[in-house]
């Protein structure tokens, strides 16, 4: 039989992990769908061309919104995965951080989208996201390494 004992403030980890990355995914995709109408790209496209960007602003906007939304999807499963490692030694640190990541994130989604910044340079308003994100994976390397060691 295997135990595995959690840390008193693991919930706070996994809330953010579980919970609000999730939520903040959905977001996303709601805003990028609603965006699509607008845009005029129909399914299975993933992108306006450069010609539908010309004629219609938002075009271009959904592309930007789309753009987001899939660097989202690229860099969400292993934030999760970093936080709820992390979360086993440093449970509140691990649950600060990520929650850093999601304003960051939802930072970098409407400087994107909504900054009216050509070729959607707006998102450097949250483009800090990557520190948090490698603090994340430094703590998840650095909790298991030290655990490690330690046998």
């Amino acid at each position: 039989m295997v135990q595995i004992t959690l840390p008193e403030n693991y919930g706070a980890a996994v809330a953010v992990a579980l919970g609000v990355i999730p939520v903040l995914g959905f977001i996303h995709g709601c805003i990028t769908t609603g965006l699509r109408k607008a845009a005029k790209v129909p399914y299975p496209h993933c992108y306006a061309t450069v010609e539908q960007c010309k004629e219609n602003a938002k075009a271009e906007q959904f592309n930007c919104a789309q753009r987001a939304h899939s660097n989202f999807l690229e860099n969400a499963p292993q934030t999760m995965l970093f936080t709820l490692v992390a979360g086993l030694k440093y449970p509140q640190l691990a649950a600060g951080i990520s929650a850093a990541w999601v304003v960051l994130r939802a930072l970098f989604l409407y400087g994107y989208i909504y900054s009216g910044k050509p070729q959607g340079k707006g998102r450097m308003l949250g483009g800090f996201f990557w520190l948090a994100q490698g603090a994340l994976w430094g703590l998840s390397v650095f909790g298991v390494a030290r655990d490690l060691i330690s046998y």
